[in-house]
């Protein structure tokens, strides 16, 4: 009887231990702005938008020139005055859609190198997490998931996977 009780109190605690859980969270924020790259894809994007800037103030040049034929040129006949006034209304139309067009694809850009950066934040954070057992990992970051950091904060151990 006695060797049955050892062996059952033997028998639950193994069954405890292989079914304890490890936690962790990290700020997948914090690490993806310390990435090196990161500075690389803030240029790129402010690269994109000085080329759409340029664009967008050669247009609106184009624009002031003919506003300007239409108050100052007085010799203007009545269908001169109705073809440049469209032309005026089109170009209007035309930067308009341009600046949408613009903020969406600076945009894009950005959610396209940002996700990138996380991949890597992510597969590192995997990566730490078979390495040191973790059952779940938790993005503590603003945008994250994290209710309760009741786990181990790992944040040091993802920037050291990632050399950073």
């Amino acid at each position: 009887m006695k060797k049955l009780i050892i062996l059952s109190i033997l028998a639950i605690g193994i069954m405890t231990e292989s079914y304890a859980q490890k936690f962790g969270h990290a700020n997948f924020e914090e690490i993806v702005s310390m990435l090196p790259e990161r500075a690389t894809a803030e240029k790129e994007v402010q690269d994109l938008q000085k080329k759409l800037e340029g664009r967008l103030q050669s247009m609106y040049q184009t624009y002031q020139t003919k506003l300007g034929e239409i108050q100052n040129d007085t010799t203007l006949s009545q269908t001169e005055s109705q073809s440049l006034g469209q032309e005026i209304q089109d170009l209007e139309k035309r930067i308009q859609e341009f600046q949408q067009t613009a903020m969406s694809e600076i945009e894009v850009k950005q959610n396209e190198l940002m996700a990138k950066m996380f991949t890597k934040v992510r597969k590192a954070a995997g990566e730490v997490g078979k390495e040191n057992e973790y059952t779940y990992i938790f993005d503590s970051s603003s945008n994250g998931s994290l209710l309760y950091a009741g786990g181990e904060d790992i944040t040091p151990l993802i920037k050291s996977q990632l050399g950073i």
